[in-house]
């Protein structure tokens, strides 16, 4: 029987809900700062790489990397880019078989659409909604914790300060909590840490880390961060591509 694995980057892919991707076990949050990011975020245009790298511990304690590109961009009236890369292996017999697409998003807050599209058909779709519910789902979508404090569960959020990453200067929180013998069969109690940079200019994560000793660890990070407007073919589909427009009731 043919077996499927699937490796995704999304830092806001749905996947792109922040096509990051940190789906490690532990805490995860999208983003630490003390100011609440609007929706959309206006007259702050950059664009990046992304990269996100996880090391996966097997039964026998070896570890296996996988890693996964994208880019991503916004520009001064708020319309975020965003393409992730997935990849995935299927095995057939003694066969091992990889294979890969590009995922796309791109949020339109002035004409209140979302268009999606992958490199794998040649069809794009783009949904049309209200801007009340665009903002909701970018409310919903944000996990603000920027409280040091403890939890019943003895997990903890602390603040690490400000520090300069790739030329952008980042507000640094630190999340942990232990986790007790027994409770995922270990012999011993291991702590799991998250630890987000989050730009408070450019209101975007451009650093994440997770460490799980019982599973692995995982890096989301930006790369080659431009200031600046993006180029204004990457909020268009390809033009050979179908386009299908669903409207929301």
């Amino acid at each position: 029987m043919s077996q499927i694995r699937l490796l995704v980057l999304s830092p806001l892919l749905g996947i792109l809900a922040v096509f990051p991707a940190m789906a490690q076990s532990g805490a995860h949050l999208a983003k630490s700062s003390s100011d609440s990011a609007d929706y959309p975020v206006l007259n702050t245009p950059y664009s990046a790489k992304r990269r996100f790298i996880s090391y996966t511990k097997k039964a026998d304690g070896t570890l296996t990397r996988e890693e996964s590109g994208g880019s991503e961009a916004r520009d001064s009236q708020g319309r975020t880019f965003r393409a992730g890369e997935r990849h995935w292996t299927y095995s057939d017999g003694n066969k091992s078989i990889l294979k890969s697409e590009m995922l796309y998003q791109i949020d339109d807050p002035v004409a209140n659409t979302e268009t999606k599209w992958d490199s794998s058909t040649k069809e794009a779709k783009i949904i049309h909604s209200s801007q009340s519910d665009l903002k909701q789902d970018a409310l919903e979508a944000a996990c603000l914790c920027d409280e040091q404090g403890t939890t019943d569960s003895g997990a903890g959020v602390h603040k690490l300060g400000m520090r300069t990453i790739r030329g952008v200067v980042a507000e640094g929180t630190r999340s942990s909590y232990t986790v007790p013998i027994g409770r995922d069969q270990n012999d011993k109690p291991y702590v799991v840490v998250h630890e987000s940079w989050y730009s408070p200019k450019l209101k975007i994560v451009i650093l994440e880390t997770n460490d799980d000793p019982s599973s692995g660890s995982s890096r989301n990070e930006l790369l080659d961060i431009i200031m600046g407007e993006p180029d204004p073919a990457q909020y268009r589909p390809p033009t050979d591509y179908i386009i299908r427009d669903v409207h929301l009731p």
